[in-house]
């Protein structure tokens, strides 16, 4: 029995394929053959046959459209597929509403590409040639700045796993071409093998499929390249071009062609920037300002483990880890260390999670300590731009809540409660007419001890600790970057509670003061 959800795309592709026969489409099945009308650049107008195809993505995507004859002598450059589909539009089109689920919307679109495609695609500067080559497994990586001044061979390393190839910046001349002509491949040294060869090709008008049609681009270089290609020397290519206002890089792997040893096959890599900056696109648009803080996060168990992950991530650097226990195996299930890391101090292991990421740790400082003295709270204080308490221990909150009052630094603290049904996080000092909100009664909730640990366990739920984290990462950005528009309390109810607890949700707890 059909279903009402197949009925229903069912009508939806029958409505399609019927306006597209009125308007002279014709054919069998979910591929039609149609006429489509557009005006070119001395405003004639032609007549071009496209193949329009209902793939089974339809209307999800949109229908798959070949160019079978233009109408006019026209070479398809960008914004197209291997196989000859035409790219219409940006993948992050919207479906609800989609144009191309209109018909006249479509054959427009269709309409429009020939245009464009006939003016050379005027203004555009989509950075994709690896759309229009075949493609290689793995990932090549590379450090675009270190490398913008580098003509010529360099080395490059692979993964144990040989997963992922990087290029480095280290330059490696390669052997002297050989003045007589080889029978077969020359021996070469193992110092120049897998090299790759970096070039800048300038401004790219067309894509090229291969390897005759990369070859001019290469300018007087090409000669050279192809004989290192062939000796088994450079085994990739990093090409650095431009396409209207935007610059890309093109990452290849070259080899001698297996069934024609004296042509060269060239594919894409998927290819990815390691470098700082275009990490830091990822990281918001306060990083700038949070690079030049100094942060402490006193506690570095489950949630201040998350707090110092965000905050670095977010682009702060300077941070100050401060915890002296060691992570246990049960911890790893709230914590952001994995198994890898149990035995090693908490501070320890955060940072060696930081260090993952990619970013310099050169700042952060793992401290194997508690604080328990008010000397040591008000050192902290001064030392820092911001506190963090994520101890979760009540005698260290007081110290260092004192402690921010009294040299009038800002200390956050964070806490789960009642299981982590109810996340709070409290700024102090307050700021004029602030008030903090009053304390949440307790349940006095049994709790639970594992074996041979002497501290009691909690049974918050990792959801509430990374939730708890990115609250008190909220209000710590929000003091660092001036921005003062959140109040001395946050409380955030997870599993609803009495009133007024009874609504999940952010409480603001109390308005930010005059």
């Amino acid at each position: 029995m059909t279903k009402p959800w197949e009925r229903e795309l069912t009508t939806e592709r029958e409505d399609f394929r019927r306006i597209l026969t009125v308007t002279g489409f014709s054919g069998e099945g979910d591929t039609l053959r149609g006429p489509v009308r557009w005006c070119s650049s001395n405003e004639k107008a032609v007549t071009a046959t496209v193949e329009v195809t209902l793939t089974s993505a339809y209307p999800f995507a949109p229908p798959r459209v070949r160019v079978i004859e233009a109408g006019i002598p026209l070479k398809l450059t960008f914004h197209r597929e291997r196989d000859g589909g035409l790219c219409l539009w940006p993948s992050d089109t919207p479906v609800e509403g989609a144009p191309w689920r209109d018909p006249a919307q479509f054959l427009c679109r269709v309409a429009a590409w020939l245009q464009q495609t006939e003016a050379g695609w005027p203004g555009d500067s989509a950075c994709d040639l690896e759309r229009y080559l075949p493609t290689a497994g793995g990932l090549v990586l590379y450090d675009l700045p270190s490398l913008t001044s580098i003509h010529g061979c360099v080395r490059t390393s692979a993964s144990p796993d040989k997963t992922r190839v990087t290029i480095t910046s280290q330059v490696q001349a390669p052997p002297a071409r050989p003045q007589r002509r080889h029978r077969g491949r020359p021996t070469i040294g193992r110092r120049y093998r897998q090299l790759a060869w970096v070039a800048d090709i300038g401004e790219v008008t067309q894509p090229f499929e291969d390897w005759a049609a990369l070859r001019p681009l290469l300018g007087d270089d090409a000669g050279q390249v192809g004989w290192l290609i062939g000796a088994g020397i450079v085994t990739y290519l990093l090409l650095r071009y431009r396409r209207g206002s935007s610059c890309g890089v093109l990452a290849l792997t070259a080899r001698p062609s297996a069934a024609r040893p004296t042509q060269i096959e060239i594919q894409a890599c998927e290819a990815a920037d390691t470098s700082v900056p275009t990490r830091l696109l990822r990281a918001g648009t306060t990083a700038g300002e949070l690079t030049g803080c100094k942060v402490a996060v006193v506690g570095a168990g489950a949630i201040g483990s998350f707090v110092a992950d965000l905050l670095f991530r977010h682009g702060v650097r300077a941070l100050t880890l401060i915890d002296g226990q060691v992570l246990r195996p049960g911890n790893v299930v709230r914590h952001l260390a994995g198994e890898s890391w149990v035995g090693h101090p908490k501070v320890v292991a955060v940072t060696g999670c930081l260090a993952d990421l990619g970013f310099d740790t050169g700042h952060v400082d793992p401290r194997i300590d508690r604080l328990t003295l008010p000397e040591q709270a008000v050192m902290l204080l001064r030392e820092h731009d911001l506190v963090i308490d994520a101890t979760g221990d009540a005698r260290a909150s007081s110290l260092l809540i004192w402690a921010g009052n009294t040299v009038q630094r800002t200390v956050i603290s964070v806490c789960v409660e009642r299981h982590g049904g109810i996340i709070r996080v409290d700024r102090f000092p307050l700021r004029g007419r602030e008030q903090h909100h009053r304390p949440i009664p307790g349940r006095g909730e049994a709790q639970t001890n594992e074996h041979g640990c002497d501290d009691p366990v909690s049974l918050t739920p990792p959801t509430s600790v990374v939730a708890a984290a990115q609250l008190a990462c909220r209000a710590a950005i929000d003091d660092l970057t001036r921005e003062c528009v959140l109040p001395a309390t946050l409380i955030d109810i997870v599993e609803p509670q009495e009133p007024p607890y009874s609504k999940r949700g952010l409480i603001w707890a109390a308005p930010p003061g005059n």
